[in-house]
């Protein structure tokens, strides 16, 4: 099952080995001393309705092994995606609830539902809301009473399904048992709409999505769930952190996660979901049994298929009993970007960072400050410049004379004057290759109005902003910001670049995740060398 992304068949995916890479972070596949094995064909239940506390009725479909009188365990997945598009091998970005064909051969029951409100369940579409995450407990509980269900219930899926797997631990219903869950962001906020302040089109593309899938069906009794979240977040309603985005994340109560929890990941999805896994991670309790791998850019991304084969390891040994070997090794394992190679780590960030500030200084990266100076920049809107995201100033450190590997978070500690009263950064850091082609590894943005820091939550590789209100700049003032960069993972090869560029527009290259900066003239200076500006960067001892 650890394929090769060069043997990838995207119409081989809905099977009961599915051509999906990776299937195990790891080198070799793993030692499983015991597995579940393929022996059952399904049976399915399709178009069932539970009705819960306040009269609504969710629909869902169960998938089950053919066994009469046989109890197994049960996985849900959960999303207003629609039911149907789930069990299709159609490459939308909503096709994430996992493969049925993979599960339920190997005895374990799917049951894959529609959220309140969506498609063909009653009621109003809550966003994530209280009353959904009321109704995931009780479906949780009514799965684990079924008598075709041993009384253990996990779940399954990504994005959508994984950021639920993780609202429905904080309640802790009876049966739930152990969760996987794979893209969750841990923070609406942060993660998804404002990222450090500045509005994310990823709204309107994912509202578009939801419209698609669930308004031009002519399936949904009442629209006014979707109507209501779509005009507050396209509105722009609530552009500070408040109880909208915070009861609806995660984030605030990972501390009440007590069942086992695998987090997930790659490295090229700091767009919207690879922060919530280390948030996850950190936000998790140390007495919760957990893991996190973090790795490549899954080939194909949809139909989810990815994991399948680690994710059997861990719901064997915690539904079913069975020594899987999922707790040898490591309880992290971080796939090393320009090395094609997985590694195990013991804690996050890594205790052996060696953390060192790399100065903007003149056109360069350097651990020596060197004079002070600065450099500056007028932003236009409108041109067709600020759509590629010009002008930006860049700065990068000498090529490497050895492969280096930088890995963890970083923090851009900025010193700049503005000449208006609020202004945008925008930060991207890219591996360049000696011939000029280069990789993005991640980035970081802040809304000057939005720099004040939470000292109790900030730590120096990731600060932490409150986002509850608006300081404005003082025009000419000198003024310093902390921005957070997602983490990364790389092996610079030798003669390789680390490439800082900064501006104060998005570069319209991703249309999901571009960003919308202040609409205003403005001219931003960056004070370099001595006194200046650096980024706090993880480099790791080879």
């Amino acid at each position: 099952m650890a394929l090769a992304p060069e043997h990838v068949n995207p119409e081989s995916i809905r099977t009961a080995y599915p051509s999906a890479w990776p299937q195990y972070p790891y080198n070799e596949a793993p030692p499983t001393p015991e597995q579940s094995e393929v022996r059952y064909s399904i049976y399915s239940e399709l178009a069932r309705r539970l009705r819960v506390r306040d009269g609504v009725e969710l629909a869902y479909d169960v998938f089950r092994p053919f066994a009469p009188g046989e109890k197994f365990p049960a996985l849900l997945s959960w999303s207003p995606y629609t039911r149907q598009l789930q069990g299709t091998l159609a490459p939308l970005g909503q096709n994430e609830a996992g493969l049925t064909e993979f599960w339920v051969p190997r005895g374990y029951a799917q049951v894959i539902a529609d959220v309140r409100g969506s498609n063909d369940s009653s009621g109003a579409w809550d966003n994530f809301g209280p009353e959904e995450q009321l109704d995931l407990a009780e479906m949780i509980e009514f799965i684990a009473g079924q008598p075709w269900c041993n009384g253990k219930v996990g779940m399954v899926g990504c994005s959508y399904f994984g950021m639920s797997q993780l609202l429905a631990a904080e309640h802790q219903p009876v049966g739930l048992a152990a969760i996987f869950p794979y893209d969750a962001a841990t923070d609406l906020y942060r993660d998804a709409y404002y990222h450090g302040g500045i509005y994310s089109a990823w709204g309107r593309f994912w509202f578009t999505s939801l419209m698609f899938l669930n308004h031009t069906g002519g399936r949904v009794a009442d629209l006014s769930g979707f109507n209501n979240h779509f005009s507050r977040i396209l509105s722009r309603e609530d552009p500070f952190d408040c109880a909208y985005y915070q009861e609806r994340s995660s984030g605030p109560s990972l501390h009440r996660v007590e069942v086992p929890t695998y987090f997930g990941c790659d490295w090229k999805f700091f767009g919207l979901h690879l922060r919530g896994s280390f948030m996850g991670w950190e936000g998790v309790p140390e007495t919760t049994p957990k893991k996190m791998l973090i790795g490549p850019e899954s080939r194909p991304r949809r139909p989810f298929g990815v994991y399948h084969g680690e994710a059997l390891r861990w719901y064997d040994h915690h539904l079913k009993g069975m020594d899987s070997g999922v707790w040898e090794g490591a309880p992290i394992n971080l796939y090393i970007q320009g090395e094609d190679t997985w590694r195990g780590e013991s804690e996050w960030p890594l205790a052996r960072t060696d953390w060192r500030k790399l100065y903007l200084s003149g056109d360069s990266l350097t651990e020596n400050a060197g004079p002070a100076g600065e450099r500056g920049y007028t932003v236009i809107p409108g041109t067709r410049a600020t759509w590629r995201g010009e002008p930006k100033l860049v700065f990068r450190t000498e090529p490497f004379s050895s492969p280096t590997e930088i890995t963890g978070p970083m923090a851009l500690y900025l010193t700049a004057v503005s000449d208006q009263d609020d202004t945008d950064w925008f930060v991207f850091v890219r591996d360049e290759s000696p011939d000029g082609s280069q990789r993005l590894l991640t980035r970081g943005m802040l809304r000057a109005s939005h720099r004040e820091l939470d000292p109790g939550k900030s730590e120096p590789w990731r600060p932490w902003h409150p986002h509850t209100s608006a300081e404005p700049v003082t025009p000419g003032e000198e003024i310093g910001y902390v921005i957070e960069i997602i983490p990364t993972c790389n092996l610079f090869k030798e003669g390789h670049r680390l490439k800082v560029e900064i501006s104060s527009c998005d570069p319209d290259t991703d249309l999901i995740y571009t960003h919308e900066p202040l609409p205003r003239v403005v001219t931003n200076t960056i004070r370099t060398g001595q006194g200046g500006s650096y980024l706090l960067t993880p480099f790791i001892p080879r």
